[in-house]
């Protein structure tokens, strides 16, 4: 039987003695705050003065899933330290008041709604009232907070609660990180603490948390038991000298009891380990985003309904801080690896013997034949291959991440895995090839060799994130195959490099993604190359432009006939170190070409002006002027050019050690700039104002964005005016 619309008294009876001993006048407030939430949208903020730096702040809303996870989240983002909390859902329009429980210090409530896809919006009589008793050291805008609040509960009446998460995270991403840190680096040695009592309450399941207090916990908590479709009936949070004590009544997101002993697992792992989670936060570049993915990695886990072992394998405080490392480096990281392929990295993060292995390239090749060996359906053999590869990429990629490695041997792992790949690739390739129209002869009916050429930074083996992998296939000669089916081998061979390409899956551009531009003739060209027109193309009479000369300082053979690979290094060496002049002119019309037509007018780290390409054709021109009469300067990567180049006595030393210096950040500032955005191209750096620019530097470990941006400042300065110090370091001819 419906009864009169709440009173003041009702309230009291559901809160319990506790509230009741509030204030008359602040608890009248509280009810006509509670009565005026008439729509969904809206929401309704009384703060009380209790002492200097203590108030204590009443939130009246509709009752709207992720309200507790909102109004916690911006009190952390705005500053304000939580020591206690009462949490309730309340009926302001009508009670049974003959059915109405007698009051009790645990009062009962309807439990927060799961997430349902979005509805027309209706008018509502079901209020949250959420009690907050928070510090500072300074007094907030309550009027700011109070519009952020209403913006937060208007995107969540509208069912928009990922877009109001969104934009909480934001707010939280600097403050997070600060206090992140502090509590990283105190490093409390106290446990935390689950208790579970499924039996006391008729109605929910009771779960109290003991630990040290961290910022941001709250928020995290209350979003991710929406997440495990875990509503809340009531919460209450008490913090006394450093450490909180938080309980919760849970039920179902259909109201109901939560009993099961694999729920209840379930409840205690995930409490523990978001918990040790946000107090590792400050090992993560982006604290909000690392919550974030750390949620939606729980959410996935346990739509696959994975058993407890998965969770159990995180349960260790190294584990945990692995994955802090890792979670917030990067969106397209996330989504191509974690979320993918977490399966995969459960077993690979508890393992952490494994983890600090540095892989050869053989022990890679080693495994890699071992998953394909006893295959013979193609199909699986390439999707075999890909599947290793992108675990050992992962792998690697990790390793790098968490600063088990640094760039130099990271980019060598890149390197070797690719040539791992490429040699499983070219001989499945080989396989099917030989099976349709048997083995390539030449005209004396010896076998045809092949070699694949690495060019780039795949051949300098200084590799970064998302490089492709520049690629030359040479032959040895013409003649036919000896099959049943027989074809030429320049028939055979384009088919071979078109099957390199094919075979190698990315799942985005430039992510390990073949390129033979720079074959003869480019694009015009056929896809592999005799040895003979190798040296007919790259000859110093030959059609070869410049680029293509300073291009080809890099090659160096990877996989296939070694004798074949040697005899393509003595046909680069005749053309690109003959001792003929470099024509600096034209490297200079090409360098203004690339800046005009590859950069948007932002400032770009490879090809604008001052970038990594100019270090690059710096240190390519030096060897291709040195290099006809001083072989040991013949290095296919940059680094160990400039350290040649040094010992040769071609450089001084300050000017190698600044030529390295650049070179590895301005790697390092594409690196960062393609593991945030996930896009090989865009390499054009943010303004230094924005918040990407912020997220930027602490991928890369500055303390200030200002750092980072005089830092670049430095470098690229440095490289704009190398071409007028290679006008004097000239030999004189």
């Amino acid at each position: 039987m419906a009864g009169a619309p709440l009173e003041l008294d009702d309230v009291a009876a559901r809160l319990g003695e506790a509230y009741g001993a509030l204030p008359v006048a602040e608890r009248q407030r509280h009810l006509e705050a509670m009565r005026a939430i008439a729509s969904p949208g809206d929401v309704r903020l009384d703060v009380a003065s209790l002492d200097p730096n203590h108030w204590r702040v009443a939130v009246c809303a509709g009752d709207h899933v992720g309200v507790l996870a909102s109004v916690a989240g911006l009190l952390t983002a705005t500053g304000l330290d939580v020591t206690s909390a009462d949490i309730l859902t309340l009926d302001t329009a009508t009670e049974t008041s003959e059915a109405s429980p007698p009051p009790r210090r645990e009062p009962r409530g309807r439990p927060r709604r799961a997430w349902s896809p979005p509805a027309p919006p209706k008018p509502t009589s079901r209020v949250a009232l959420d009690l907050f008793e928070v510090t500072s050291d300074v007094d907030p805008d309550w009027n700011e907070l109070g519009r952020e609040l209403a913006a937060l509960v208007a995107l969540l009446a509208e069912g928009k609660r990922d877009e109001a998460r969104e934009r909480l995270l934001l707010r939280l991403a600097g403050r997070e990180r600060a206090t992140a840190e502090v509590a990283a680096a105190s490093e409390a040695a106290t446990p935390v603490e689950v208790e579970i009592d499924a039996e006391s309450d008729p109605e929910a399941t009771r779960l109290t948390i003991r630990s040290p207090d961290q910022p941001g916990f709250l928020f995290e908590f209350a979003s991710a038991l929406i997440a495990l479709d875990v509503s809340v009936r009531r919460a209450e949070i008490r913090t006394s000298e450093g450490v909180t004590a938080d309980t919760f009544w849970l039920t179902t997101s259909g109201g109901s009891k939560i009993t099961s002993p694999d729920r209840l697992h379930e409840l205690r792992t995930a409490a523990v380990l978001i918990r040790r989670f946000t107090h590792l936060l400050g090992e993560a570049p982006d604290p909000a985003q690392a919550l974030q993915q750390f949620s939606a990695m729980a959410r996935s886990m346990l739509a696959r309904q994975q058993d407890g072992s998965a969770w159990q394998s995180l349960d260790s405080e190294g584990v945990l801080r692995t994955l802090a490392e890792l979670l917030g480096v990067s969106r397209f990281l996330w989504e191509d690896f974690l979320r993918l392929q977490h399966e995969s990295l459960f077993p690979l993060l508890a393992d952490s013997e494994a983890l600090d292995e540095a892989p050869t390239r053989d022990s890679l090749r080693k495994r890699l034949r071992s998953e394909v060996e006893a295959v013979t359906d193609h199909a699986e053999v390439v999707r075999r291959i890909n599947a290793f590869k992108d675990r050992e990429m992962f792998r690697i990629d990790l390793r790098h991440i968490t600063r088990r490695t640094g760039f130099l041997v990271f980019s060598r792992e890149l390197a070797e895995l690719a040539e791992a790949v490429l040699e499983a690739v070219a001989t499945e390739a080989e396989r099917v090839l030989e099976a349709r129209h048997g083995a390539p002869r030449l005209e004396d009916g010896t076998r045809c060799g092949w070699a694949i050429c690495a060019l780039g930074k795949f051949g300098g083996r200084e590799i970064g994130f998302a490089s492709d992998i520049e690629l030359l296939v040479v032959y040895a000669g013409a003649g036919t195959t000896d099959g049943a089916q027989p074809t030429s081998n320049a028939q055979y061979f384009e088919a071979f490099a078109r099957e390199l390409r094919d075979s190698i899956f990315t799942r985005r551009e430039g992510i390990f993604e073949i390129d033979t531009r720079l074959r003869p003739y480019g694009n015009n060209g056929p896809a592999a190359s005799t040895l003979e027109a190798f040296r007919a193309y790259y000859a110093t009479d030959g059609e070869a432009q410049q680029f293509e000369r300073m291009a080809l300082v890099r090659l160096r053979p990877v996989v296939g006939d070694e004798a074949l690979g040697r005899a393509v290094v003595e046909a680069r060496d005749a053309f690109v170190y003959s001792g003929a002049p470099l024509d600096l002119e034209d490297v200079r019309y090409l360098r203004g070409r690339q800046v005009a037509e590859l950069t948007t007018g932002a400032l770009d780290a490879k090809y604008g002006l001052g970038g990594v390409v100019d270090i690059e054709y710096f240190v390519q021109a030096l060897q291709i002027e040195v290099g006809a009469t001083d072989r040991t300067v013949r290095a296919p990567g940059t680094l160990e050019a400039c350290e040649l180049l040094r010992r040769g006595g071609w450089i001084p030393e300050l000017l190698a050690a600044k030529l390295q210096d650049a070179y590895l950040f301005l790697r390092q500032l594409i690196d960062g700039l393609r593991v945030v955005r996930g896009n090989a191209k865009d390499l054009a750096v943010p303004d230094r104002d924005s918040r990407e620019f912020e997220y930027l530097a602490r991928r890369l470990y500055f303390e200030r964005p200002d750092d980072l941006a005089r830092a670049i400042e430095v470098r690229m300065e440095f490289a704009r005016g190398l071409w007028d110090v290679l006008e004097e370091l000239r030999p004189p001819r």
